[in-house]
C-alpha cells in the first residue's frame, strides 16, 4: 500500500487503496498462465516493476501477543518460516481472517516497512522470506525480496 493511502486510511477510514505491487503481482501471475513458464523472457520488465516497487510501499502482517509476527513454517520439523504479509486493507482484512482460524493467539495488525523485512532477516537466520496476499495471489518472495 501507498504509505500515503495508509496515512489517509488511519485519518479517514477509508478503506480504498491501491497497490501497485498487487497490480504487478496479478499481471505476472496472468502472464506466466498464458506463458506456461516462470522464466520467460517477457516476463523480465513485470519482474523489473515488482523488485522496482516493493521498497516503495508498505505492508501489514500479523503480530501475536507478544508482537512477533505469525511464523508460517516451511516443515514440521523445520524452524525456517515464512512471514504473510497484505498489500492493502483489503486484503488483510479477508486474509487475516483465515490466518487466524488457524492460531489460538490473539492476533493484530503491525505495518511493516521493506526495511522492517530487512531486519528480520538479517536478525533471524531461521525467516525465509514472505508470502504475499496469501489468501488470493499467494507470492513468495526470498528474505532478500526476491522471488
Amino acid at each position: 500500500m501507498n504509505p500515503k493511502d495508509y496515512e489517509d486510511y488511519k485519518k479517514n477510514n477509508v478503506k480504498a487503496s491501491k497497490s501497485r505491487l498487487k497490480e504487478y503481482i496479478q499481471l505476472y501471475a496472468e502472464m506466466v498462465k498464458k506463458l506456461k513458464s516462470e522464466d520467460a523472457p517477457e516476463l523480465e520488465a513485470v519482474k523489473r516493476n515488482i523488485r522496482k516497487t516493493y521498497p516503495e510501499e508498505i505492508y501489514f502482517t500479523l503480530i501475536d501477543e507478544i508482537e512477533r509476527p505469525v511464523k508460517l513454517t516451511l516443515g514440521e520439523s523445520s524452524r525456517d518460516y515464512i512471514i504473510p504479509v497484505f498489500t492493502d486493507i483489503r486484503e488483510y482484512a479477508v486474509g487475516s481472517a483465515k490466518i487466524s482460524k488457524l492460531f489460538l493467539d490473539k492476533l493484530e495488525m503491525k505495518v511493516l516497512t521493506p526495511e522492517d523485512i530487512s531486519e528480520i532477516a538479517e536478525e533471524d537466520e531461521h525467516f525465509q522470506g514472505f508470502v504475499i496476499n496469501p489468501h488470493s495471489q499467494n507470492f513468495n518472495m526470498d528474505r532478500n525480496a526476491d522471488f
